[in-house]
């Protein structure tokens, strides 16, 4: 049994407790926010709201990171340096430099630490990894995750939320493009070039939609689209020279895919054995751990370094 505590008390809390006590193997025994009323809402047995002491308990195997996006690299080296090892949110951290860091010293204390992206583990995102092949080189990719968010209006009107503020590196393309980005990234690799324009609709001009075009000298060329202010398309559609496929549903969800060869019937596969989108990964990273899995850790590694420069990459092109 893999025991965790948690760090943060905003909304991603109550999915991933959800997820956690679904998937076998973890128990969740701790929680630590800036009130003790926030943290206490979940219903998890030891509550704190100093941090510091919460990382005192020799129960704890994991911290799950669960804080607004700038507040990561911090929380996370704070958990490994008390010798736990670390279940992190995405984005990972603000810069490549940073992830190294972390990278680093879990590998020098013999800890273990994972970034918390969903698509990348889903059954239905390994099936159209293996069918890929079968419509040929592929010549465009479109991801969009298009959504009008819940909190978009409570921004505009004056509201302090974390997601739309520049102190807590929030906007579109962090905090959802990144599904987009992970499922490009984990396909193609290191796009030789990347640009991405962004529409700043607010007060404080945080990027609340944009594009990003990552092109590969083979000759593809990937558009992932993202709005917080707007709702749009959903999925990702590859085109081939021989077929296409599209995947259905929000990037971080992969709820369907279809396989579609010229004067064939569409192939559909709907393969995720949990309908809870975080519990995947959570299987994935358990098997992981408890195998010892070092060379699973590397490639994640690897996958999470790349996200973190090609973010880096694509908000160096803004040029603002």
């Amino acid at each position: 049994m893999i025991r965790v505590a948690i760090v943060g008390s905003g909304r991603i809390v109550p999915q991933m407790l959800e997820a956690m006590q679904t998937v076998p193997g973890w128990e969740v025994i701790a929680i630590c926010g800036r009130s003790r009323e926030k943290a206490g809402r979940f219903g998890i047995p030891h509550v704190y709201t100093d941090y510091a002491e919460m990382l005192a308990r020799p129960d704890v195997d994991f911290v799950y990171v669960a804080l607004p996006n700038s507040l990561h690299f911090e929380a996370a080296k704070q958990a490994l340096l008390a010798g736990k090892n670390v279940l992190c949110e995405k984005p990972f951290t603000s810069t490549v430099e940073q992830a190294e860091e972390l990278f680093a010293l879990a590998e020098e204390r013999g800890l273990w630490i994972f970034e918390a992206i969903s698509n990348i583990h889903l059954p239905n995102f390994r099936k159209m990894r293996e069918i890929l092949p079968q419509i040929g080189p592929v010549r465009m990719v479109h991801a969009d995750y298009d959504e009008h968010f819940g909190r978009y209006d409570e921004y505009l009107a004056g509201a302090g939320i974390p997601v739309f503020t520049h102190e807590y590196e929030g906007g579109a393309l962090r905090d959802i493009n990144i599904y987009c980005l992970h499922i490009v990234l984990a396909l193609y690799g290191r796009p030789d070039a990347v640009y991405y324009a962004a529409n700043a609709c607010g007060r404080n001009a945080v990027a609340t939609s944009g594009a990003a075009t990552l092109t590969y000298r083979d000759g593809m060329v990937a558009v992932c689209t993202a709005s917080m202010d707007s709702d749009g398309l959903r999925g990702f559609f590859f085109q081939g020279e021989k077929g296409a496929i599209r995947v259905h549903g929000l990037p971080n969800f992969f709820t369907k895919v279809d396989l579609m060869l010229p004067g064939q019937p569409v192939q559909s596969f709907e393969l995720n054995r949990y309908e809870h989108r975080l519990c995947h990964q959570l299987e994935d990273y358990h098997d992981i751990y408890e195998s010892r899995d070092r060379e699973a850790e590397r490639r994640l590694r690897a996958q999470t370094l790349l996200i973190m420069e090609t973010l880096v990459r694509c908000e160096a092109s803004l040029g603002w």
